[in-house]
């Protein structure tokens, strides 16, 4: 009988201080300082629903329940270097964090769902989701997060910007979203054929066809944008790249597995196919062998994961 392959590591969350990496193979969730050096690692941390840096990663909370995302009282664990603390949980899901009384938070009640941001310990905003299930989350640079969250009732998408005293929740007009991406003063959501790029700044808007998105990433005035179907040739993964005030850009077939990010001032992608990572700009591009995953930080260096659930950065 074939051993089944080893499950590859991801990165939860990076930034210019440090990472934070899902071992799957170990089902632990592991720290990293600045410098790759393995500040903490967490067992019970692997059974969160979402992990997300406070002020500096590795620094990190960690709430909801992976085995039921509704239960109430999961507590929440956090993480300052060697120490760790555990907090009562009010049924929320943290997805962003300055402090505790500063944080966007998911209320995932069955009754009355809700993203809410709060300031300070008070409630700033508060709206409606569609359903109880977990949403898709996806962070970007600069802070910013995008959440679509889908049920048999409909579709609300959300854009979450940095300020200085916290974030601020947009609602994203388009109903039709199934996937959403965010940076600072741009979105992007991808419907069933096309991704819509916006300015939100001038409110101008690109739509680019690409049908099946399952991913995308937005920074400056670029869109990357992931796709992955099976059919009788096999598994086919694209990766497209959009800068879309020039109109121009660049596309990567694979039949591996492909995942994709983009630095903040969106001039530079990282694709990642197996274990090679291969860094573009419209000039030129250089592989990086042993690496199985790689997040852009606020600064612009790039956090590279290898096999062995370790990183480096450059």
């Amino acid at each position: 009988m074939p051993v089944p392959p080893t499950p590859a590591p991801f990165i939860l969350a990076a930034d210019s201080h440090g990472s934070v990496v899902f071992d799957l193979e170990r089902n632990v969730i592991i720290g990293y300082d600045r410098a790759g050096k393995s500040v903490w690692q967490d067992a019970a941390m692997a059974k969160s629903a979402y992990v997300t840096c406070v002020a500096t990663c590795p620094n990190v909370v960690a709430s909801g329940s992976l085995l039921d995302q509704n239960t109430v009282g999961e507590p929440r664990i956090v993480r300052s270097g060697a120490a760790v603390t555990t907090r009562a949980n009010q049924n929320g899901v943290i997805l962003l964090e300055k402090e505790p009384g500063t944080r966007v938070e998911l209320d995932l009640q069955a009754a009355n769902p809700a993203i809410i941001s709060y300031q300070k310990g008070k409630q700033t905003q508060r709206f409606a989701l569609p359903g109880p299930g977990m949403p898709q989350i996806n962070p970007g640079p600069g802070g910013a997060l995008a959440v679509v969250s889908r049920s048999s009732s409909g579709t609300a998408t959300f854009v979450v910007a940095r300020r200085s005293a916290g974030w601020k929740i947009t609602p994203v007009p388009d109903r039709t979203a199934q996937v959403g991406c965010a940076g600072p003063d741009v979105h992007a959501v991808a419907s069933a054929e096309r991704a819509t790029f916006v300015d939100e700044l001038s409110g101008h808007t690109v739509v680019l066809d690409q049908p099946h998105i399952g991913a995308c990433h937005v920074a400056g005035t670029s869109l990357l944008a992931e796709t992955m179907s099976t059919g009788p040739a096999g598994r086919n993964s694209v990766v497209r790249y959009w800068d879309v005030r020039k109109g121009t850009g660049w596309t990567v077939n694979s039949a591996d597995s492909v995942s994709s990010d983009l630095d903040p001032t969106g001039t530079k992608a990282v694709v990642v196919q197996g274990h090679v990572a291969t860094i573009r700009t419209a000039e030129d591009q250089q592989a990086v062998d042993g690496v199985v995953g790689a997040r852009y930080a606020e600064d612009g260096s790039l956090v590279l994961l290898h096999p062995d659930a370790t990183v480096s950065r450059r």
